[in-house]
């Protein structure tokens, strides 16, 4: 199976429930959606990455010598994840999602990082909602939130439609304060973790490879 692979490099985890751990990204070419706020345009089309195998991924992940794995974007689930995944077994893999597309798969190492879509990107009506019903506890559900109408978005899809997943908050980039959204959740006694992008304070925001 060929795969179309934007990039490949090692770096540790900006955000979820492995942040600051290093872990190797297996970066995937090709999206379905447009967010404003996207910081990996260079990976929206599925010619953005060069054709590889799995067992050229493979190879590659074992010269920068991770256990942890994260196959993410541009969107990972346009392309034949799951058996990326079986095949990686057994890498302990993140497979970070949109929302846009139907979970029905989870290998026994993969764990899900769901990106659940803002008002704010435009992209919410493209949001599943039986996907809140097929994370479980091991899975984390993002939401990355640019105002207040974003915030209120977020406590209605956690208290009217609820999930098993580990919620957690991130500003976008530049947009709101953190410190508005830790007001927030305090205020409306959301059981939320609050996150920003790690990386992003390490390193230059703009920084690929990262």
């Amino acid at each position: 199976m060929v795969y179309r692979v934007n990039e490949i490099f090692k770096s540790i985890e900006g955000e979820g429930k492995r942040t600051g751990l290093p872990s190797t990204f297996i970066r995937l070419a090709g999206c379905n959606l447009r967010c404003p706020y996207c910081d990996t345009t260079y990976a929206l089309k599925m010619d953005d990455g060069a054709a590889m195998t799995l067992d050229e991924i493979d190879e590659r992940i074992a010269e920068l010598e991770s256990d942890r794995i994260t196959i993410t974007g541009g969107e990972p689930m346009l392309q034949d994840v799951i058996a990326m995944a079986n095949g990686l077994f057994p890498y302990e893999c993140n497979i970070e999602t949109n929302g846009s597309i139907l979970i029905t798969e989870k290998p026994e190492n993969v764990f899900y990082t769901m990106d659940w879509k803002s008002i704010s990107s435009g992209q919410a009506e493209h949001m599943i909602e039986q996907n809140l019903y097929e994370l479980d506890s091991d899975d984390v559900i993002k939401f990355v939130v640019q105002d207040r109408t974003d915030l209120e978005q977020m406590r209605v899809v956690l208290e009217d439609y609820g999930t098993a997943a580990q919620p957690y908050v991130s500003p976008v980039y530049g947009k709101i304060e953190p410190r508005e959204i830790v007001e927030y959740i305090i205020a409306n006694r959301l059981d939320v973790r609050v996150q920003v992008q790690l990386h992003k304070i390490i390193w230059n925001p703009n920084k690929r490879g990262v």
